[in-house]
C-alpha cells in the first residue's frame, strides 16, 4: 500500500491527470502527497538568436521561477483540504530532481505523467518519465491520458 506520494507535477494534461491519480490513492490509503514542480533553467538557445535584445538573466529567471512558483501554488490549493499535502519548488533538469527528492525524502511511490511541457526536449534528449523509471529509489506510477478518438 502506498500512502506517501511524490507527484510531478509540470501543469501538462498528463500531469494534472496524475495529480487526479494521486490524489485518489491518498484519500483512498489515508495517505499524504508532495507535489513537486521543477524550473527548468533557461537555455541559451531559448533566449534567441545573437541579434535579440541583450536579456537579463537574473531577471528572467525570477520571472520563470514566479510563474512556477504559482503554477504550484494553484496546484496544491487545489488538493481537497482533507489531505495533508506538501509542496516542494526545485530548480535544474527534472528527472534527476524529482529522483534526488525521492532519495531525499520519505516517499514510497512516485506518480507522474508519461508526457510533460517538454515534448520535443524529451524526443532529442530522452524522457523525464523514462529517466525517472531507470534511476528512482522507490516504485513509480506513470500515469497516460487517454488519447481522444478522432472525429
Amino acid at each position: 500500500m502506498f500512502r506517501r506520494l511524490l507527484v510531478a507535477f509540470d501543469g501538462s494534461t498528463h500531469a494534472l491527470r496524475a495529480l487526479t491519480e494521486a490524489v485518489d490513492m491518498a484519500q483512498t490509503n489515508s495517505g499524504r502527497l508532495t507535489v513537486m514542480t521543477v524550473v527548468p533553467e533557461p537555455s541559451a538557445w531559448a533566449l534567441g538568436s545573437g541579434y535579440a535584445p541583450a536579456v537579463d538573466l537574473n531577471d528572467l529567471n525570477s520571472q520563470i521561477e514566479r510563474e512556477y512558483q504559482a503554477m504550484l501554488d494553484a496546484t496544491v490549493d487545489s488538493v481537497p483540504s482533507d489531505l495533508p499535502v506538501k509542496k516542494v519548488l526545485t530548480r535544474g533538469p527534472a528527472g534527476p530532481a524529482i529522483v534526488a527528492e525521492a532519495r531525499a525524502s520519505d516517499h514510497d511511490l512516485i506518480v507522474m505523467g508519461s508526457r510533460g511541457r517538454g515534448e520535443l526536449r524529451s524526443l532529442l534528449l530522452g524522457s523525464v518519465s523514462h529517466h525517472v523509471l531507470q534511476a528512482s529509489p522507490v516504485p513509480v506510477l506513470v500515469v497516460h491520458v487517454p488519447e481522444e478518438p478522432a472525429s
